[in-house]
């Protein structure tokens, strides 16, 4: 990170930690699995002990994706609120990796990134 002269980065997941991740991703223990531990915050509170001058937030929100039916009035609501809170995070950044398992996933923050012409780096995880 200090050799990119980057200073600040945000992790945005909906997911827990489960007994799979720690074997795969290390920001990540067994301990964080055993304790259902939000994997946003986690991530960033990890990154920090690494790298202490890191200014780092875990944002837990479930990425709007095509296709997905959104039913309900508090659903809706949901979804318009993720969708702004989305594109305040992709405004005030420089660059989007986005490490989604899907395309409807990666749809919505590739779109507002090619509006807000941010830099985007794909990578796709596999579960």
């Amino acid at each position: 990170m200090q050799a990119w002269g980057a200073r600040e980065i945000t992790f945005v997941d909906n997911g827990r930690v489960s007994y799979s991740n720690p074997a795969r991703q290390w920001l990540y223990t067994f301990e964080d699995s055993k304790m259902n531990k939000p994997k946003a915050q986690t991530a960033a509170e990890r990154l920090k002990e690494v790298f202490p001058d890191l200014n780092t937030t875990g944002v837990e929100i479930t990425i709007p994706m095509p296709g997905h039916i959104v039913q309900g009035e508090a659903a809706v609501k949901e979804c318009v609120e993720a969708t702004k809170k989305i594109e305040e995070l992709i405004k005030s950044h420089d660059v989007l990796f986005l490490l989604l398992d899907s395309r409807e996933a990666r749809w919505l923050p590739t779109l507002l990134g090619t509006v807000h012409k941010k830099a985007r780096t794909i990578y796709i995880i596999h579960r």
